[in-house]
């Protein structure tokens, strides 16, 4: 693989196979940053390494659905921002950086739900309806209790100090298409992405920031977002705050912002700014310059912040 800013570290010993990776990055533990990347199974690799354990009937072609549907870009954009904080926060003697990838793949269990839940139309369920033998929902449920053992741990060191912080880093497709997660969800979605009809379907910013509960109650850092934007409008690349979404109480994202009200920063950034080009059915390469393009802001502000706490 090329060297680049997101090219992935080694691995810590904390990484936990078929499950997750751990990366540290600069400075001493405990960490004074933590990038969380949920949806990070975003290889077809992760995708058979899951799907060849499963007993259920899936649909046909689910792996299109995979590659609509998982987070492209988001873990070579996370390392990308921890490779600048780190840099930053070296030169200023703190903590390090700590991300934590997921290796299961949102297809067959969404490790950003809240498992039994009830979700919104447009939100992915925690365990989707074709997911249907016993063995299955036993396998994915392990999976994803042993994710968030080791990603509670991670927040609880990070945001256990004072001046800590994490991000829960997503990315979107360009547009908020809606459709039903069944046993048709691929018929389904390349119906609403024939060209006659894509366009239709609403427009979403280049980064989208997740700051309030359904209260409309602000959780994120003060300050942060508003210079995030100002940031990225220089850059010509447009934004919003729950334009797409809020934090959903189903969501695993709402439980740990909740936890740490003012310490969490949920972001989704369109994967169009990040392929090249981004494809939605089939695999898709991101893009060395548009990653480091994105992530220059994000750290910046990420420094920035901690370097005033």
């Amino acid at each position: 693989m090329p060297d680049s800013e997101s090219t992935l570290p080694n691995r810590s010993s904390e990484s936990i196979p078929g499950v997750c990776e751990v990366f540290r990055l600069g400075g001493p533990r405990p960490a004074s940053l933590l990038i969380e990347v949920p949806h990070g199974a975003t290889e077809l690799v992760h995708y058979d390494a899951v799907a060849v354990k499963l007993e259920s009937p899936l649909p046909p072609n689910l792996e299109q659905f995979f590659h609509v549907n998982t987070d492209f870009g988001a873990p070579e954009l996370a390392v990308a921002v921890a490779r600048r904080v780190a840099t930053a926060k070296q030169k200023a003697r703190t903590g390090g950086v700590v991300v934590v990838r997921a290796l299961v793949p949102r297809t067959f269990v969404d490790l950003n739900r809240e498992i039994g839940e009830t979700v919104t139309a447009g939100m992915t369920p925690g365990l989707p309806p074709y997911i249907t033998a016993p063995t299955d929902r036993d396998l994915l449920l392990s999976l994803y209790q042993q994710y968030h053992g080791a990603v509670s741990k991670l927040y609880r060191e990070v945001l256990g100090k004072e001046s800590g912080l994490a991000v829960a880093l997503h990315t979107f497709a360009p547009r908020s298409v809606e459709v039903a997660v069944d046993a048709d969800i691929v018929g389904a979605l390349r119906a609403a992405y024939r060209p006659a009809v894509f366009p239709g379907w609403t427009l979403r910013p280049g980064v989208d920031f997740i700051t309030a509960d359904d209260t409309g109650t602000d959780l994120s850092p003060r300050g942060l977002v508003a210079s995030l934007r100002a940031a990225y409008s220089d850059l010509g690349v447009s934004s919003g705050e729950n334009a797409t979404y809020h934090l959903h109480p189903a969501t695993m994202g709402y439980r740990y912002a909740a936890a740490w009200p003012g310490r969490t920063l949920c972001v989704e950034f369109r994967r169009d700014l990040l392929g090249s080009p981004w494809r939605p059915f089939v695999a898709s390469a991101a893009g060395p310059r548009k990653v480091a393009r994105l992530a220059a802001p994000l750290a910046a502000a990420l420094s920035r912040t901690l370097t005033a706490g």
